[in-house]
């Protein structure tokens, strides 16, 4: 039975919030919940016993921290900073208006984002986030036309905006408007744009990336590797609750694994399957899009959901780093070929993406994990042609196959995209990469040989993706 995940926006209406809920009594032997103790009230009971002592210090002796401890412990702190001064407090306002009587209402979510590119001087920015938080099927417009994006230290309900009866006021010289690139509910990303704010040209924001390339921020902004390895210190940077821009810091728990989540307001039943890492790293309403980062500073993740169910603690969820690069590509150069507007389905959808189609089903035909030259246990996935729907895959690929490996090459000869298939997913989320005019070579095991097939994507291949 599929277990549906819950989606981490929040819908504020009017002043109230949707908060997670706790209660006292699970957790404690007394009955009640444990309460948090800071360092800083260690460090004070610490000063007051033995008297004056520089926080430094007090680390080397109550922890046996080292310097090199310290120096890391600064360095990680300087980090986290940094990403706050990338990431966006989001609000979302939709109008929904009823036949009977005939009136509009309206409501108003909260999220996150990531600026993954910036031209402060022009006052330019793309930025990541969920598909979720600018989407509801049930509203007017089913994208969000009203998207506000605050900075840093700018996004402090009743300081820097009020919320009152589901609209937004008192945020002229915070508010930053946004419109779609693009997005996808199948992998549930959406690129914004933001065009000559002034607050941005005003602030000290920086981008994940220094790359004055937008493509090539894109690219430099998040992890290159397949995934995130199991045990890895990663932090999330996120509208908490809707309470403003804060972090959280916890590991990788799971590198990989499918969750299901309802995207969609009108059709309860209907959910979609993302392929998702786990972490322990708190998430909360309103960090939906936030990303999930690395001690290095790079995005591991786009944080989307989180189990709530009664007896789960803390397995939050966030969309994979190689999945979500490859995507805010994919829908940046559609709107740039597009003549910078969202591309449009044949029935009508707007903002979704074209992905280059194999037609080719996959199974796993044995799977291992072992310990690598670093210590890290790695998953490697046997994976196999288990039948084949059509062009471009018949009559290249066999059901049978064992695909070993696979290199995309585009026009000109450029290499795009080279990489081992030790996972199930692995091709699959390549294929997004893929442009019209572009070769696929395959390295593949037939019976016991191994050998090269190439094909390559015609416009034809290419199927529009909500």
């Amino acid at each position: 039975m599929k277990k549906i995940i819950c989606l981490v926006a929040a819908a504020l209406l009017s002043l109230s919030m949707l908060f997670v809920g706790c209660s006292d009594g699970r957790d404690g032997r007394d009955g009640k919940d444990g309460q948090n103790v800071t360092i800083d009230e260690i460090y004070d009971k610490y000063v007051a016993e033995y008297g004056e002592t520089s926080f430094e210090d007090f680390l080397k002796e109550y922890l046996s921290y080292t310097d090199g401890d310290l120096n890391s412990a600064s360095s990680l702190r300087a980090t986290i900073n940094r990403s706050l001064m990338s990431g966006v407090s989001i609000l979302t306002k939709f109008a929904y208006t009823s036949a009977r009587p005939l009136m509009t209402s309206y409501k108003v979510y909260t999220g996150s984002g990531a600026i993954l590119w910036l031209d402060k001087i022009a006052g330019d920015a793309y930025v990541v986030t969920n598909c979720h938080v600018i989407y509801d099927d049930s509203s007017d417009s089913v994208y969000c036309e009203d998207i506000r994006l605050y900075l840093y230290g700018q996004d402090t309900a009743g300081v820097n905006f009020v919320l009152s009866g589901n609209k937004i006021s008192n945020d002229e010289n915070y508010r930053i408007p946004a419109e779609i690139v693009g997005a996808s509910q199948n992998y549930d990303i959406a690129l914004l744009k933001v065009t000559g704010s002034d607050v941005l040209k005003r602030s000290d924001s920086v981008a994940v990336s220094n790359n004055k390339s937008v493509t090539g921020a894109m690219n430099d902004s998040f992890v290159s590797d397949a995934s995130a390895c199991v045990g890895e210190t990663v932090y999330a940077i996120g509208n908490a609750s809707g309470e403003g821009m804060s972090a959280a810091s916890g590991i990788v728990a799971k590198d990989s694994e499918n969750i299901y989540v309802g995207l969609s307001t009108l059709d309860k039943n209907s959910s979609y399957s993302y392929r998702v890492l786990r972490t322990t790293a708190p998430i909360n309403h309103g960090n939906s899009g936030g990303a999930l980062y690395n001690t290095s500073g790079k995005i591991v993740g786009i944080v989307n959901a989180k189990d709530e169910g009664e007896d789960v603690d803390n397995m939050g969820y966030a969309l994979p780093a190689n999945m979500v690069r490859r995507l805010v590509v994919s829908i940046y150069d559609s709107y740039v070929a597009n003549g910078n507007k969202p591309i449009s389905g044949p029935n009508g959808e707007k903002c979704g993406f074209k992905k280059a189609m194999l037609n080719v089903q996959t199974s796993v035909a044995d799977s291992f994990a072992r310990l690598n030259e670093d210590g890290i246990a790695v998953i490697t996935e046997l994976v196999k042609v288990a039948k084949i729907d059509g062009a471009p895959a018949a009559g290249v690929l066999r059901v049978g196959d064992i695909l070993m490996s696979a290199k995309l090459t585009s026009a000109d000869g450029t290499v795009k995209e080279d990489i081992a298939i030790t996972r199930n997913y692995c091709l699959s989320e390549m294929l997004i990469s893929a442009r019209v005019g572009d070769s696929l070579t395959l390295r593949i095991e037939r019976g016991k040989t191994q050998t090269d097939v190439s094909l390559k994507f015609e416009a034809s291949y290419f199927k529009y993706m909500v």
